[in-house]
């Protein structure tokens, strides 16, 4: 008799068990959707020229991104929460400094099988459960996150103080979003514009021509190739609350933006 309780309790304490890790459900796929910050790549910080990041588009199953010098893309299937792998990625084909990150993206993206995580964190993992990619979730691209002053850091992944040494004054852009209108300083003079969005895009941007002043000095160079780089933003996205990009209709970081004060 002692001996069937026993068993008895150990088929409880199994039952118990199962229902407890039956009861925890994984990350949900659509909260996949969006863009997302590599933070760590086979545990090292992913650190490159232009900020690694994926984003994949739940309704196409589409994956795009940049894997910290060149722009990534690509599909995916997630076919139940937990579950994830990637088609073949492309890449575009440009060289910078150091690629190490890079290389180590796109291996970390072949292997990856599976996820797990929040709406905010998650961790990519391959067939064995082993941590591959660590991503953060960036802010949503809202046009109201872009209001007030920003400096422009960099054009086309090239800082400001690279383009030109002697640049007099601090490239910026101030924008109130109220009026959808832009004022700032492109290198030299003076500029100002306005802006507009497709409906039900709330991370599209589109520049109007811009007017400047028209003076001449130092700082023209950077000047001609911010005037350039706004003429081509098509959309943009928020790194953090400190750092926005304006980007081209390739994804290609046409100027880089520092919340200024």
């Amino acid at each position: 008799m002692k001996k069937l309780q026993v068993m008895g309790a150990a088929v409880c304490a199994v039952v118990l068990l199962g229902s407890c890790k039956s009861g925890k459900t994984a990350l949900g796929i659509e909260a996949l959707n969006g863009d997302w910050n590599i933070t760590t790549v086979n545990g090292q910080p992913a650190t490159a020229e232009k900020q690694p990041f994926i984003g994949l588009d739940m309704q196409e199953k589409r994956l795009y991104g940049c894997a910290g010098c060149n722009r990534i893309m690509g599909s995916f299937e997630a076919k139940k929460p937990g579950e994830l792998s990637f088609g073949q990625v492309g890449s575009t084909r440009m060289l910078c400094q150091d690629m190490t990150t890079e290389q180590a993206v796109l291996e970390a993206l072949n292997k990856v099988s599976g996820y797990e995580g929040t709406e905010q964190e998650l961790t990519l993992t391959d067939a064995d459960g082993k941590a591959l990619l660590t991503l953060a979730k960036r802010p949503a691209a809202e046009i109201a996150s872009l209001a007030g002053k920003w400096n422009i850091a960099a054009v086309y992944g090239q800082a400001v103080d690279e383009i030109e040494k002697e640049v007099e004054k601090t490239p910026f852009l101030e924008f109130n979003v109220e009026e959808k209108k832009v004022h700032g300083n492109a290198g030299c003079n003076i500029v100002n514009g306005g802006f507009t969005q497709e409906e039900g895009q709330p991370a599209s941007l589109k520049f109007g021509q811009m007017i400047s002043t028209m003076m001449a000095g130092p700082g023209m160079q950077v000047e001609r190739q911010v005037l350039e780089a706004l003429d081509k933003v098509t959309n943009f996205a928020m790194k953090d609350g400190q750092t926005a990009v304006l980007l081209d209709e390739n994804g290609e970081e046409a100027l880089t933006l520092e919340k200024g004060e």
